[in-house]
């Protein structure tokens, strides 16, 4: 071949591979692109793209590939690039769908980037890069959609912030009980009972001095006999065991003693349930066959079940030895307060000398009204002198309820290392702060391993744009349910709080509802409450069928 007829070889197929090119390009126009929905909106913290391109027929190279890549541009000119969608004509390779050149074809894309406010003004824009051999052409750019619907971050920091409890009780009862057993059909209180070793605790507990709470009797039969025997023998072991308390009682001095008002008793009767506990705990053999057959038998009368059990007595032994004898009883119990400091004495050694107080004292004069405004003090006195993981999680929830999330994890941090790793409280906490910087999946697991409430789960719920499931969760007409419900499609449900951000996003709600009442009357609300939502409106989309509205011209002049 002769180098004239190399180099016209080599022009036409420089310029057949030039045209195929030149034509995609000058065609551009006809390929179609289709954003859903057409203006991008947030959802989970994330600008969700979700495109559908369709070229023409007799359009696409064979041997060309086109790099689409889509841009969101802020308002400011700083570009966002999602990833890039690579297709191949019919006899190309490497891409990721084949478009061919007789039929054409189509494909769909989808991707998601994390929001940024600067998002909201922008364009979503896509480039394209076609490539024939060594030679490449800019194809567009195109402009799909303009803006993003933002009101999904519109959620409000209402999360339950979780105090540690201090676990002092104002008003604590500690018991002793003594327990008297009788023999078989007797209610006589034999000698031996009243010199037993749990009569002797008795005694040694009056010896404190308590103030009394109540004297307890409680009396019970085993269950092998009659109703009306069992009834009868329970009550009058609760009578004379009533009778032997008074006398020992005032005898000791106990407090109360002498008044009536003081004693509670009962009479169980036949005690089965004592019976099944008795014998499901003891070591007889055959115990699984006694409790299935009075299981068996429990719609039975008192007196068939009783006539039953006499008959597994003899011949179960082990059930006269090891449970029967021990459902003959009474019990006497004291009730007694526990000697506490007054409110006004740990109020007043919080201040002059905390190390006189237990931690649980020191944590709960914090939570009084009257030290309110040295709650912070006080914890950090509970730290300096207990280390109590509990103070560093109060603190932490100080921080917190001032949106200091520095601070509050630092102390967080302080209270899973001394104690409260695996406490509701700091667990709740580490979980807000997580979903407040937009870390959802940890607080999610937080919030799970926490245990929190269906209100912190709830305003999680919709920044993980679990619209449905945060609707079931809240209930009444709060901000958060109102925007629940409105993401959920409900655009008809408002919110009743008396605030510039609950007027603005009942606004919002008539917009979408097509309620130009609702959205005009809330929205001046807003900005007469707060001149922010003046500027707020101008560029919110979901204002944008609105702004040559007359009413709303005059309202964001």
């Amino acid at each position: 071949m002769t180098n004239t007829k190399l180099f016209l070889l080599l022009t036409i197929v420089i310029s057949f591979f030039g045209c195929g090119l030149e034509r995609m390009a000058s065609d551009y126009d006809k390929v179609t692109y289709e954003q859903t929905p057409k203006v991008l909106e947030v959802h989970a913290g994330d600008v969700v793209v979700n495109l559908k391109g369709k070229f023409p027929e007799k359009y696409f190279a064979k041997k060309a590939t086109v790099e689409i890549t889509p841009v969101i541009i802020s308002e400011t000119g700083e570009e966002t690039r999602l990833k890039s969608v690579i297709l191949q004509g019919e006899q190309a390779t490497g891409g990721d769908e084949t478009i061919f050149f007789e039929s054409g074809g189509s494909f769909v894309y989808s991707d998601k980037i994390e929001y940024t406010e600067d998002m909201k003004s922008s364009n979503l824009e896509l480039r394209a890069l076609a490539i024939l051999e060594d030679d490449n052409k800019i194809l567009g750019p195109v402009t799909i959609a303009n803006g993003v619907i933002s009101t999904s971050m519109r959620v409000q920091n209402d999360e339950i912030i979780a105090v540690a409890d201090h676990g002092y009780k104002e008003v604590e009862t500690i018991s002793e009980t003594a327990t008297i057993y009788f023999l078989v059909n007797k209610s006589n209180i034999r000698t031996t009972e009243k010199s037993d070793e749990d009569v002797q605790k008795l005694k040694d507990f009056i010896k404190l001095g308590y103030k009394t709470e109540s004297f307890v009797i409680k009396s019970s039969a085993s269950p092998e006999g009659t109703e009306k025997v069992n009834t009868e023998l329970s009550d009058d072991r609760q009578n004379s065991t009533l009778s032997y308390a008074k006398y020992l009682l005032k005898r000791l001095k106990a407090d109360g003693a002498s008044s009536d008002d003081y004693y509670k008793k009962s009479s169980a009767g036949a005690d089965w349930d004592g019976f099944n506990k008795l014998v499901s705990n003891s070591s007889i053999k055959e115990k699984n066959t006694i409790l299935s057959l009075t299981d068996r038998n429990k719609q039975k009368s008192q007196k068939e079940k009783g006539e039953l059990l006499q008959d597994m007595a003899q011949v179960y032994d082990a059930l006269e030895n090891d449970v029967l004898q021990y459902l003959r009883k009474s019990e006497i119990t004291i009730n007694s307060y526990v000697p506490k400091k007054t409110k006004e004495d740990i109020l007043l050694l919080s201040i002059s000398n905390p190390s006189d107080l237990s931690v649980e004292e020191l944590l709960y004069s914090a939570s009084l009204l009257e030290n309110v405004s040295r709650s912070l003090e006080i914890y950090s006195t509970a730290i300096d002198l207990h280390n109590d993981w509990r103070a560093y999680n109060n603190i932490a929830a100080y921080h917190l309820s001032k949106g200091n999330m520095d601070r509050a994890y630092e102390y967080l941090n302080k209270a899973e290392q001394n104690g409260g790793a695996n406490e509701s409280s700091v667990l709740t906490n580490l979980g807000i702060v997580a979903s407040w910087n937009g870390d959802l999946k940890k607080a999610r697991i937080l919030f799970n391993k926490a245990n929190t409430t269906p209100l912190n789960l709830a305003i999680l719920d919709i920044r993980q744009g679990n619209y449905r499931s945060a609707t079931e969760r809240l209930r009444g007409n709060s901000y958060n349910a109102a925007l629940a419900n409105i993401l959920n499609g409900n655009n008809n449900y408002t919110c009743n709080e008396n605030t510039a951000e609950c007027f603005y996003l009942n606004a919002i709600a008539g917009a979408r509802a097509g309620n130009e009442s609702m959205l005009f009357i809330n929205l001046e609300k807003s900005i007469q409450n707060s001149d922010i939502y003046k500027e707020e409106a101008l560029k919110d989309l979901e204002f944008e069928k609105y702004r040559t509205h007359e009413k709303f011209i005059s309202l964001t002049k």
